[in-house]
């Protein structure tokens, strides 16, 4: 899935896109992307066109020479979203501080802007880093073998005892659980992706042989009918998601960047995967039987659950009632149970990662669930995104019938301070960092896309759980 994308560093995880974003992200569609996006920006029709036409890496690799035309006095540059100091700057030639000795090979977005009108914006992609410059080339890398020896393999021998790979993980499981976990579950990350790009190539290798046509054909008679502009809630969301990233700039300021990020990387994608799903159903069956890592999730006296113990699906909810997006989420838990029923069931962990006030909060929603009254008083302190401090927590806890009494004995004694701060520890079992995270059926479910709305991400993952016991039953008949 298209993620709000990190910075141009060493450790920028850039590339061509691998259309690899999970099925999840092709639910975006579903989601009425019908608004004229970039066209809701008033178009100044006698200002000089802005174009970008080539972007250089300089000898040293430490910055980007960007040639083009009507740039402006004062340009706005992003690579890959990420804003970009200048070094200098005409109408014709920027030089931008980029290390692209540094950063991997792959295909990067550069869009410059001087303004908010589509002819005050140009982008283009560009490819740079590692010193190369085709980053699908395979030529000159080294044999790297496979991952390693692997199950009844012998790691070591003493005496007559051999200790075998199985050995060694099950007491790496025992003594570093979230480690060995987080590991896992990034083998499998890399893996699925490798998995879906070759399905995809393959997918499209065959209906393109089938039509007598070049894949690059396909896809240019294909896409642009499957592409849909996304709307303007989508640029905001994406805004959102970029976080420290965006560096301060504010939301106007980066609108064009974002609106460039959406139509040449996002939108493509999405309507190349949901091709792909097309040619799954219609074309040739593509299965693929990858299974994402299981954790067996224990129960603490402070969960909160609701939905049968015999449901379909769980869902553990990680979550910090301070954080506002969690309660993106949480908001839409109720949708979740009316649209699904009996088939979910949700079970809520706290992970309080704000500080302080997330600890409180914590307590607060603990004690409402020693009173049976955990659900009404979550749902009403996610409501409104403001800092949830001891007043505004009484508050909720008399909006939601609690007795006071009782409330504030729990909490002003300090009865779960403890169990909530060993939260953090217990999702550390999990590998699980972040708030909200979900595992869905002992799986963590990958990061929500920052376009997608909170009800359509956990439906569609609810329906892939739902999918693939449907498929697993029908095997075993």
């Amino acid at each position: 899935m298209t993620q709000p994308p990190r910075p141009p560093t060493a450790h920028h995880d850039s590339g061509r896109r691998p259309v690899s974003a999970r099925r999840v992200v092709a639910f975006a569609l579903a989601f009425g992307l019908t608004a004229p996006g970039a066209a809701a920006v008033a178009q100044d029709a006698t200002a000089a066109q802005l174009l970008v036409t080539a972007a250089t890496p300089d000898p040293d690799g430490r910055a980007l020479k960007i040639a083009g035309r009507n740039f402006g006095p004062h340009p706005f540059v992003t690579l890959d979203l990420y804003p970009i100091a200048l070094q200098s700057a005409t109408d014709s030639e920027i030089v931008a501080t980029v290390p692209t000795a540094l950063m991997p090979p792959g295909i990067y977005l550069l869009t410059v802007s001087r303004g908010p009108s589509a002819t005050e914006i140009g982008s283009l992609q560009v490819t740079v880093g590692g010193g190369r410059t085709n980053p699908d080339t395979t030529t000159d890398r080294p044999d790297l073998g496979t991952l390693g020896p692997a199950g009844s393999e012998p790691a070591a021998k003493v005496g007559d005892r051999v200790i075998t790979v199985d050995d060694v993980d099950r007491e790496w499981r025992r003594t570093d659980p979230g480690g060995y976990l987080s590991l896992s579950r990034q083998l499998y990350e890399n893996r699925r992706r490798a998995t879906d790009a070759l399905v995809t190539n393959e997918l499209l290798a065959r209906e393109a042989a089938r039509r007598g046509l070049t894949v690059q054909a396909l896809l240019a008679e294909e896409i642009p009918a499957r592409t849909v502009t996304m709307p303007e809630s989508a640029v905001l969301s994406l805004y959102e998601g970029l976080g420290d990233r965006a560096r301060g700039v504010p939301l106007e300021q980066m609108r064009p960047a974002l609106r460039a990020w959406l139509e040449r990387v996002t939108q493509p994608e999405l309507a190349k995967m949901n091709y792909v799903e097309e040619l799954m159903k219609v074309s040739t069956r593509a299965d693929v039987f990858l299974a994402a890592p299981r954790v067996r999730v224990d129960r603490a006296p402070q969960d909160a659950e609701i939905g049968p113990a015999t449901a379909a699906v769980e869902i553990v909810a990680f979550g910090d009632l301070q954080s506002p997006e969690y309660a993106r989420f949480a908001l839409v838990f109720a949708k979740v149970r009316d649209t699904f029923g009996d088939k979910v069931r949700l079970v809520f962990k706290h992970l309080p990662l704000l500080g302080p006030e997330s600890v409180t909060a914590g307590e607060a929603a603990a004690c409402a669930n020693a009173q049976g009254k955990f659900w009404a008083f979550h749902d009403a302190a996610v409501v409104r995104p403001v800092p949830l401090r001891l007043d505004r927590l009484k508050n909720v806890a008399d909006a939601v019938g609690v007795d006071r009494r009782a409330f504030d004995a729990c909490l002003d004694g300090g009865t779960f301070t403890e169990a909530i701060r060993r939260a953090a520890g217990e999702a550390e079992r999990y590998a699980v960092r972040s708030s909200p995270s979900f595992l869905v059926n002992g799986s963590l479910a990958p990061p929500p896309p920052p376009f997608l709305p909170a009800f359509e991400f956990l439906k569609r993952l609810i329906e892939d759980a739902l999918l693939q016991q449907a498929r697993a039953s029908s095997k075993d008949r």
